[in-house]
């Protein structure tokens, strides 16, 4: 998918979360974010269509069929992780409260999630 950054997105309060993906290793494609509903748990955390998810909840995607991203999206209850990763060119959709700054919870969630995503892939 070329440069882009890192960014993960954090959304708590179980399905839906407003979001429909698309692509997987079956169809030789990238997992990414085909539409967002407006007024949803995926608009109002910053997820943006295009973005390519790199892991959900600590777990690789790369190597996951569509029918397994599904699975596993069924199998979360209440907390969505995700690592994406965000095409310099995408614009980003600015989150509605901009008055608070990261907290420090907040980047070591992110610090967390990118640990479990690269020792997920470097056990499997």
């Amino acid at each position: 998918m070329g440069t882009g950054d890192f960014i993960c997105i954090s959304m708590t309060g179980g399905a839906p979360w407003g979001f429909r993906l698309q692509g997987g290793k079956e169809q030789k494609q990238p997992l990414q974010v085909a539409k967002i509903r407006s007024q949803s748990k995926a608009s109002g955390s910053g997820l943006c269509e295009g973005d390519e998810v790199v892991s959900i909840n600590g777990n690789p995607c790369a190597d996951l069929t569509y029918p397994q991203v599904i699975k596993l999206m069924e199998s979360i209850t209440d907390s969505l992780q995700m690592l994406i990763k965000r095409r310099l060119d995408t614009p980003f959709l600015f989150l509605e409260d901009q008055s608070h700054p990261p907290s420090p919870q907040h980047l070591l969630g992110y610090t967390s999630l990118l640990i479990a995503t690269l020792a997920n892939q470097l056990m499997g």
